[in-house]
């Protein structure tokens, strides 16, 4: 994630990773989540390889003193949007007559807004504010007064490229540290920004490994999968991904089938090398995600199971993002 920095007496420090600097800049954060990191990095600097009961003090010590990054890291759900949406809804002035979504994820907001105001919805396209449509209980009118709704404001650098539009702004989570913020926002989101409608098809995609069924696809019965096919849940198309399951090697081609027929493309499929017996025996699961997801050299883990996202981020050290709760671990 990129750098977020808040001025302090000897310059700048970095919200996510603690870094210090004279002024800020732009650079890649070294992933942080606490003191335990800071000493895992120390010891292993010393040559000292870390075991089964350092990775866990290591976790206590994360959680004892976090990083602001990982005492607020969670994942805001679309549902989240919604429901602040309309809390923005609220704040919008009595002149405003027409709403206009930043394309793609400000349309959601936007749209949730103009039609609870029965206000016409319009949306950026190629520099110019477009009419979506106003339904057939609007009376045609020439909307004077618009507010740019956008779904997040991190950095304020979208702002400043609305500027020659000369519109209201609104946004519903800022970054509480972001130079920029518009006019009205609905809640302050600390960083980072995890965002269930785009997290799948972020920046973050190439440093990020998924588990399959609870992610990819919803859970299901072993038994149907040959006859009921996976429905759906979140689909990364923006590039190849790293898939890490529980699924059995005799599966591998049912998967392969289902994800290239929703678009999904792997450059890494890595599936569990035993049988059912040796599956369903206690945090056997969890240690075979947690070594193959070390392999990979990666930064965050996608999992759908509470329990299973505690024990591979106490294994591993890594960043595990569970869709089950929303927690980072």
């Amino acid at each position: 994630m990129d750098c977020v920095f808040t001025d302090e007496a000897e310059g700048v420090r970095c919200l996510n990773c603690g870094a210090v600097k004279k002024k800020a800049t732009r650079r890649n954060c070294g992933l942080k989540k606490g003191l335990g990191d800071t000493v895992a990095r120390v010891t292993k600097a010393a040559g000292v390889k870390p075991c089964g009961g350092c990775n866990k003090r290591r976790a206590k010590l994360n959680n004892l003193k976090p990083t602001p990054a990982y005492r607020d890291a969670r994942l805001v759900y679309t549902a989240d949007l919604v429901a602040d949406a309309m809390k923005l809804a609220e704040q919008v002035p009595h002149y405003i007559d027409g709403i206009c979504g930043v394309p793609r994820s400000g349309m959601i907001p936007a749209s949730v807004i103009a039609t609870h105001l029965h206000l016409p919805l319009f949306t950026l396209n190629n520099g110019y504010i477009t009419e979506v449509g106003k339904g057939q209980r609007l009376r045609a009118s020439e909307s004077k007064s618009i507010l740019i709704v956008d779904d997040t404001v991190m950095n304020g650098n979208t702002l400043k490229r609305l500027e020659s539009f000369k519109c209201s702004t609104a946004a519903v989570y800022v970054n509480p540290h972001a130079k920029r913020k518009p006019e009205l926002f609905a809640k302050e989101l600390e960083p980072p920004h995890l965002l269930e409608w785009n997290l799948f098809n972020s920046g973050y995609l190439a440093r990020m490994a998924f588990d399959m069924d609870g992610v990819i696809c919803h859970d299901q019965p072993f038994e149907q999968w040959y006859t009921v096919p996976a429905r759906l849940r979140y689909l990364p198309r923006k590039e190849p991904i790293t898939i890490i399951t529980a699924r059995l090697e005799k599966d591998r081609q049912l998967t392969l089938d289902w994800l290239a027929g929703h678009d999904v493309t792997v450059n890494e499929l890595i599936m569990f090398d035993g049988s059912d017996s040796d599956r369903a025996k206690q945090g056997v699961i969890s240690n075979y995600k947690a070594k193959a997801f070390a392999a990979t050299g990666k930064d965050w883990f996608v999992e759908s199971c509470q329990q299973q996202a505690q024990e591979i981020a106490e294994l591993t050290g890594a960043w595990v993002i569970c869709t089950e709760n929303g927690r980072v671990y």
